[in-house]
C-alpha cells in the first residue's frame, strides 16, 4: 500500500511539471527593443505599400503645366507726368482773369487766364503812331529822290546831290523798318497778356489769382498730360548690364489693389548716383485712361529674360534623395521616382521651372507624405469634406463591441 502512494506522488509531480513547461512553450515572446521594432514597423509599411497600393487625395497630387518664365530684377519709383507745362507770364500786368480751376482738363490753345492789357495797347499804339510818321518821312524822301535821279540824268544836277537824296531815303526805310519791329513787339506784348494753353492736359497748380500782379516768368499755371507717365528709379550698377532700353517693366501701384501696370525702359542715365552706386532708370508707361497721378509709388519688376512653354512644378514637390533631385509621379496608376534637373525658381508664386526628367501633364505628389515606394499602386480618391467619425478597428482577438440598447 505504501509503494502505491509513492508511485502515485511521482506522477502528480511529473504531471504539474509537464504543465508548467507546456504553460512557457505558449507563453508570448518578449517585446523587442524599440530600436527593432521601429524597423520593423517601417519594413511592415513598405510591405503593406507594395501588397495593398496607397490613397492619395487630389489635393496631394499637382500637374505638370507650361507656362512663361520671367527672370526679373526688383525695383521702385515715383511715377511723373512726362509732359509738363509751368506757364509762366511772358509780360507783366495785373491778373484780371482766371478761367480755369485744379483738376479741370484743358485743350491745347484754351484760353486759361488774361492779364491788364491797356499799358501793352498803349505802348501798341505809340508805336503805330511812329510808324506812321517814318514811312511819311521815308515816302516824301523816295519822291525826291526819284525826281533828283531824273535831273540827274537830265544834267541839272551833280552827282553829289543826287547821292543826298538818296542816302535820305535809304535812312528813311531803315526807320520805318525799326518802327515796323517795334510794332510787332508791341502786338506780341498785347498778345501775351491772353494766356493759352501750350498742349491739351489737367490743370495741376493755379499759382496767381484775379487780382495778383505778375512780373516776367512769373508763374501762373501748371499742366500736366497724363496720358503717358514716367517711372524714375534707381538700379544697382552691377546689375546695369543686364538692363536694356526696350525691357519690359511691369509694376503695381499703392492703391491699385491687384490691378498690375506695365511699361518699357526708354532710357538709362550715363552715370550712377552721386553718393550712391546706382544708375537711374526711365521707364515710360502709358496712361490713356488717366487713372495714374504724379507722385505716385510704384514696385515692380524689370524683365530681364522671358521664355515661353516651360515645364513647371510647385516646389513643394521637389524631394532630395541620395545626392539628387527627385519627384514622385504617376505612371499607369503607379508611382514612380523620377530623377529631373531645375530652372528657374520663382519663391513668390512657389513654382520651379524642370529642364528634364518630366513631361508637361504628368500627376506628381506635391506634399510630404513620407517614405514612399516605387511601383505600388495609386488610387485618387476626392478628399473628405470634413473630419469623419470612423470607428475604431478592435484589436485582434478582441471581442466586438456591443450593439446599442434598442
Amino acid at each position: 500500500m505504501k509503494k502505491i502512494l509513492i508511485a502515485l506522488a511521482v506522477v502528480i509531480v511529473l504531471g504539474a511539471g509537464g504543465a508548467f513547461a507546456l504553460k512557457r512553450m505558449r507563453a508570448p515572446a518578449p517585446e523587442a527593443a524599440p530600436t527593432n521594432a521601429v524597423r520593423g514597423d517601417a519594413a511592415k509599411t513598405v510591405v503593406l505599400q507594395a501588397a495593398q497600393g496607397i490613397e492619395l487625395a487630389t489635393t496631394d497630387l499637382a500637374t505638370a503645366e507650361t507656362r512663361e518664365v520671367r527672370r526679373e530684377l526688383p525695383l521702385t519709383g515715383q511715377l511723373r507726368p512726362i509732359h509738363v507745362a509751368l506757364v509762366r507770364a511772358k509780360v507783366t500786368g495785373e491778373v484780371v482773369e482766371m478761367r480755369i480751376k485744379e483738376g479741370e482738363t484743358v485743350k491745347t490753345g484754351q484760353v486759361l487766364a488774361r492779364l491788364d492789357a491797356a499799358e501793352h495797347q498803349a505802348r501798341l499804339n505809340e508805336r503805330l503812331a511812329t510808324l506812321a510818321a517814318n514811312k511819311a518821312t521815308w515816302e516824301n524822301n523816295e519822291r525826291t529822290r526819284k525826281n533828283n535821279e531824273e535831273l540827274l540824268r537830265k544834267g541839272f544836277i551833280s552827282q553829289q546831290a543826287y547821292d543826298n537824296t538818296l542816302a535820305n531815303s535809304s535812312v528813311a526805310l531803315a526807320q520805318v523798318k525799326a518802327a515796323e519791329a517795334n510794332v510787332a513787339l508791341a502786338k506780341r506784348s498785347v498778345d501775351d497778356t491772353i494766356i493759352k494753353a501750350p498742349w491739351g492736359g489737367m490743370i495741376a497748380e493755379r499759382a496767381m489769382q484775379v487780382g495778383d500782379k505778375a512780373s516776367i516768368d512769373t508763374k501762373l499755371l501748371t499742366i500736366v498730360d497724363l496720358s503717358r507717365m514716367e517711372v524714375e528709379a534707381a538700379v544697382p550698377a552691377s546689375d546695369i548690364p543686364n538692363v536694356e532700353v526696350g525691357q519690359t517693366v511691369r509694376f503695381r501701384v499703392e492703391g491699385f489693389g491687384t490691378r498690375s501696370f506695365e511699361g518699357a525702359i526708354a532710357r538709362i542715365n550715363p552715370q550712377s548716383q552721386a553718393g550712391s552706386r546706382s544708375i537711374m532708370v526711365y521707364i515710360e508707361v502709358p496712361n490713356s485712361d488717366d487713372a495714374l497721378k504724379g507722385g505716385m509709388f510704384a514696385k515692380g519688376n524689370i524683365t530681364l529674360m522671358r521664355r515661353d512653354s516651360v515645364t513647371a512644378i510647385p516646389i513643394a514637390a521637389l524631394r532630395e534623395e541620395r545626392g539628387e533631385t527627385v519627384v514622385y509621379a504617376l505612371e499607369n496608376d503607379r508611382l514612380a521616382r523620377l530623377a529631373v534637373k531645375t530652372g528657374t525658381r520663382n519663391e513668390d508664386e512657389a513654382w520651379v521651372e524642370i529642364t528634364q526628367g518630366l513631361q508637361p501633364g504628368a500627376r506628381v505628389v506635391k506634399s510630404n507624405l513620407g517614405a514612399l515606394n516605387t511601383g505600388v499602386e495609386v488610387r485618387v480618391v476626392a478628399p473628405k469634406s470634413g473630419p469623419a467619425s470612423v470607428p475604431a478597428s478592435p484589436a485582434p482577438g478582441a471581442a466586438p463591441a456591443a450593439a446599442p440598447a434598442k
